[in-house]
């Protein structure tokens, strides 16, 4: 009779972190955090690895921020250079209160994009492989409720008259 396997050991959390390190802030494996702040400068890049129930607030200017692998995080931040890139995550929710050029989310479940300013409105938001993305964007007066609306996750692909593939996202007609 052959002896069972030990089970292997559970792997210990690591230590969270929160530092700069040169040009780059790493806020790293924070479970339950609602008070973190950045003092953003133009050349820092952010990477926010395995959080989970936090809220990261980042002030100022920064170049470009990643959100990757982490769960219920919300992120707000008020200008980014290049990209904000949202990857393997869920239920996320990120607020642009400036500008950001591009806003990409990959492998990613429940990630909702509040754009608050009207430069933010210009944002290219591309995404791969995600589901229950919605975008909310002030509504027309002050006194009017917030415009919540989904990207579209179906997608139909025909061949065109030239031989091309033409791809329309699927339009569902209400009741």
């Amino acid at each position: 009779m052959a002896a069972k396997a030990a089970p292997a050991a559970a792997k210990a959390p690591k230590p969270p972190v929160f530092a700069e390190s040169g040009n780059r802030w790493l806020v790293e494996n924070q479970k339950g955090k609602q008070d973190l702040v950045i003092n953003g400068e133009i050349a820092h890049a952010i990477r926010v690895y395995n959080c989970e129930d936090c809220v990261l607030t980042v002030k100022g200017k920064v170049n470009a921020i990643s959100l990757n692998s982490s769960k219920k995080v919300a992120l707000i931040f008020d200008n980014v250079i290049s990209a904000v890139e949202i990857a393997n995550s869920q239920r996320v929710q990120v607020q642009v209160n400036g500008s950001v050029p591009s806003i990409m989310v990959d492998k990613t479940t429940g990630c909702t994009l509040y754009l608050q300013s009207p430069e933010s409105r210009k944002a290219e938001i591309v995404s791969s492989v995600s589901t229950e993305i919605n975008v909310v964007v002030p509504g027309k007066t002050a006194d009017s409720d917030p415009i919540e609306q989904p990207v579209p996750q179906q997608f139909l692909t025909t061949m065109g008259a030239d031989g091309k593939l033409v791809t329309v996202p699927v339009a569902h007609v209400g009741v």
